[in-house]
């Protein structure tokens, strides 16, 4: 696995490697956000953390991304440059494949930009990084998040369990979508994306 793309524009978005200036606005914006993203997202438990462990956090980030470990974007608005959230390729489900990450900010959820992330990272992945499957792996709880790969195209393969239980002491169930490289299906409302190196 391996990706050159630092920056990601589409028509309402931009990601970018986070910079060690994020810090501020990433720990402002996931502390708003810890009670809403308990419930999906395991890291979400060692919240919130120091201003200065998150800027140790962007560099590891940084190094990693260049490493070709795994690729973390921060999330903006293209018009007015506010804070969306973030999103990841992770390369831990096997050769050739990656798995999508996200979350939004509470304050710009309902706007379609989760979406349009998935569509931008599926669209790299298959383009310009010879990816042959990429992969979401959601709760099945999390019923908003799992119209996001219906709506691209992904396939439903299976639900399974994991050992970790949630708050009533039931094992965890994860939905998993997979889409292959010729199963990638254009959407012309968010085609005009824009890879850059820099």
């Amino acid at each position: 696995m391996k990706n050159i793309i630092t920056r990601i524009e589409t028509p309402n978005l931009v990601l970018r490697i986070f910079q060690p200036e994020d810090a501020e606005i990433l720990k402002a914006r996931l502390d708003d956000n810890l009670e809403i993203m308990m419930p999906w997202i395991p890291w979400a438990k060692a919240e919130p953390e120091p201003l200065e462990d998150k800027r140790n956090r962007i560099k590891n980030w940084i190094e990693d991304f260049y490493a070709n470990k795994e690729y973390s974007y921060g999330v903006f608005e293209r018009s007015t440059g506010a804070f969306v959230g973030s999103s990841n390729l992770f390369g831990r489900r096997g050769k050739g494949t990656t798995e999508i990450g996200y979350w939004t900010d509470h304050l710009m959820t309902g706007k379609g930009y989760a979406t349009e992330v998935s569509y931008a990272l599926t669209k790299l992945s298959f383009e310009h990084m010879g990816i042959e499957k990429v992969l979401l792996y959601i709760d099945i709880r999390n019923e908003v998040s799992q119209r996001i790969p219906a709506k691209l195209n992904f396939n439903h393969e299976y639900t399974y369990r994991e050992l970790a239980k949630d708050a009533e002491g039931q094992s965890l169930k994860f939905q998993v979508w997979v889409m292959f490289a010729e199963e990638f299906i254009k959407v012309d409302k968010f085609e005009a994306v824009e890879f850059k190196t820099s």
